[in-house]
């Protein structure tokens, strides 16, 4: 093979047998000259002590002749099994030198005899800096294949995925197939390059989980709100937030704060996750003293401190002072802020741009609830003041009654 050195010891040479029938001709038309002559002379003389001479002469002469015919076909089947041998040996050679995957023949130390093109064009290397050394060279990890290497020759393990590392430095992964002891001390080990399929697999999965993240978000928001749109009271709606909140953010406690005044809001609802170690928002807050509240209030993507150690602005407006993660979404109607959805945790990097992002996409629904919740309150407030008006109207229109004499 000319694509890599060969293992001379793993693979015995074949030279073409030298041609020797015209000696073997030769040895067998003596003897039967021999004979004949033997045979003539006996005849010719007649004597009885040539007589058996002469018999043991034609013997041996027919013996030669049928020696000589059967070392004949002998070597006609040699030269025949060698030509086929030979032939065999063409075609493998063809077929190690032409398949598209990495052939590599190691020992029992992992040396490798024999490498192929797509070997050396896999790991990047010159053939004198694969064939004669060893495969650890090319390992990635110490938990390679010189860790299962011992499985492999004991059969317990014929296929895997492995990282090398290429001649120039580059890290891969690779699929191998071996097959042990194909020649005794001598090991077949098939490589594919899986980086690129590994990759995408890898991409398809995260692409999966992403897609099931959005599904299940989308259910949640689908559920929020037709729960929210079900009861039109302000407090069966904010408490209805809160929970569907909880299922999304793991927040400690969250609260829904409502604008009063362009800068004072007020304590609509809260809504500790745990009763223990809870946090407790001031039952009003002037975002003016605040500056995060203020950003928020400013800032439709909303605010997201995963550390309120790490903001200087960062003044703390719970009851108990302990929030270190918090997340603040404005509630906006159209490009009026009704109020600021408040999420807190007691300890810091708790919660992540996802739950930002989570918390602001359930203030669009909620926000509509809230508003259909607050004209559905006027319009009981109305109602009941109309029919009061009503009332006092039919009142003052009903003729008094009187006593006729």
């Amino acid at each position: 093979m000319q694509f890599a050195l060969q293992d001379r010891a793993a693979i015995p040479s074949r030279r073409p047998l030298p041609a020797r029938g015209w000696r073997v001709a030769s040895a067998a038309t003596g003897a039967l000259a021999l004979a004949l002559a033997g045979a003539v002379f006996v005849f010719h003389h007649y004597r009885p002590d040539l007589l058996v001479l002469g018999a043991a002469l034609l013997v041996l002469g027919v013996i030669a002749l049928l020696h000589a015919r059967f070392l004949e076909f002998a070597r006609s089947r040699l030269l025949a099994t060698h030509r086929s041998l030979a032939t065999r040996e063409q075609e493998l050679s063809a077929i190690f030198a032409g398949a598209l995957d990495a052939l590599i023949i190691l020992d029992d130390q992992r040396i490798c005899r024999e490498a192929n093109p797509a070997a050396l064009a896999l790991l990047g290397a010159r053939p004198d800096e694969l064939v004669g050394q060893s495969l650890s060279r090319f390992e990635a990890e110490s938990a390679g294949l010189g860790a299962i290497w011992p499985r492999l020759l004991a059969g317990d393990l014929n296929r895997g995925q492995v990282k090398l590392l290429r001649a120039d430095g580059a890290k891969l992964a690779a699929e191998f197939a071996a097959t042990t002891n194909m020649l005794p001390g001598r090991h077949l080990l098939i490589l594919r390059d899986a980086t690129e399929r590994l990759a995408a697999d890898e991409v398809k999965s995260r692409s999966l989980s992403v897609a099931r993240a959005a599904l299940e978000e989308a259910r949640a928001l689908r559920g929020a709100t037709l729960a929210l749109t079900q009861d039109l009271h302000l407090n069966s709606v904010l408490d209805t937030l809160l929970r569907t909140l909880g299922t999304l953010v793991p927040y400690q406690s969250a609260q829904v704060l409502l604008l009063e005044t362009s800068t004072r809001l007020f304590l609509a609802r809260e809504m500790p996750l745990q009763d223990r170690e809870a946090l407790h928002c001031a039952e009003t807050v002037d975002s003016a003293a605040f500056p995060a509240v203020e950003r928020a209030l400013r800032n439709r993507e909303g605010v997201l401190l995963a550390d309120t150690l790490a903001d200087e602005s960062w003044r703390d407006f719970s009851l108990e002072g302990g929030t270190k993660s918090w997340i603040g979404v404005p509630m906006c109607a159209g490009n009026r802020v009704i109020g600021l959805l408040s999420v807190m945790h007691g300890r810091p990097d708790q919660f992540t741009r996802e739950h930002l992002r989570l918390a602001a996409s359930l203030a669009i629904p909620a926000t509509a609830a809230i508003e259909n919740a607050r004209l559905c309150e006027r319009a009981e407030i109305y109602s009941a003041e109309l029919e009061n008006r009503l009332g006092e109207l039919r009142r003052r229109e009903k003729p008094s009654g009187f006593n006729v004499n």
